[in-house]
């Protein structure tokens, strides 16, 4: 693994040297055998040449993640873990160029100490000399997934129509309701007395009762119906009689 272990102390010097030693070590590379090549090629051929060996060496030097080991429980802690800011509680996830032991990218302050986060442990990593104990960083804890804004509107959406349709539909049943309210209730028509001895009628004679048979009983019903009100019943009769003299001649065939 491509790592450099240092001392808690010594991290940040480090890290800041990191990138002028590297640049360094990697001239110390190219330099000499630049000068070598140029005795067997030519010049530009040979900075080509001795370029490539340096730019690779200065890759990987600078890839080198910076380790340090807790003092408390012996553990090593790899410098670019994600970090939060014991002063401001920003959120640090560029480790690469703002690990702990640099500085916070969002207000640059410069922690002093580091929460080990090892569970067996989580004691201070004091990365300066004055022991400072307040602001200390810690591990980024994971955050809650980032939304889905977009997927998030689209639920939403669908949310409000479903709300409109059902509001829709029960404006329909509500107004249909006022609708049917609104409409006169209208009984059925009664049937008349006249409509009532011509069923009657026209029954009987499917039964093959005589016409004065039954002219007779309904006279007997009339009679029974009216016996309080000689108006109605003289009336009663007139009707009796039509409707006995209309049967006779339905079935006389009209004449």
């Amino acid at each position: 693994m491509n790592i450099q272990v240092c001392a808690p102390l010594e991290a940040r010097r480090v890290f800041w040297l990191k990138p002028y030693k590297n640049m360094a070590l990697g001239a110390v590379i190219f330099i000499p055998t630049c000068l070598v090549l140029m005795f067997f090629i030519n010049a530009w051929f040979a900075a080509v040449l001795a370029l490539l060996p340096a730019l690779w060496f200065y890759y990987v030097w600078e890839c080198r993640v910076i380790v340090i080991t807790c003092p408390s429980c012996g553990k090593d802690i790899n410098t670019n873990t994600p970090w939060e800011c014991g002063f401001k509680g920003c959120r640090n996830e560029d480790v690469d160029n703002f690990p702990f032991i640099h500085e916070c990218k969002v207000c640059q302050y410069i922690p002093k100490a580091y929460v080990c986060h090892h569970h067996d442990c989580q004691r201070l990593i004091y990365l300066t000399s004055d022991r400072q104990q307040i602001h200390a960083a810690k591990r980024l804890e994971p955050g809650p997934p980032p939304k889905d804004v977009i997927g998030e509107k689209i639920a939403t959406q669908k949310e409000e129509v479903r709300d409109l349709e059902h509001l829709l539909q029960k404006t329909k049943i509500v107004k249909d309701i006022e609708i049917i309210k609104s409409k006169p209730v209208v009984p059925p028509p009664l049937r008349t007395e006249v409509q009532y001895m011509l069923e009657r009628v026209r029954r009987g004679v499917e039964n093959m009762e005589s016409l004065n048979d039954q002219e007779r009983e309904l006279l007997e019903e009339m009679r029974e119906k009216h016996r309080n009100n000689p108006e109605a019943l003289a009336q009663a009769e007139l009707d009796l009689k039509e409707v006995i003299f209309k049967e006779r001649e339905r079935m006389s065939g009209g004449h």
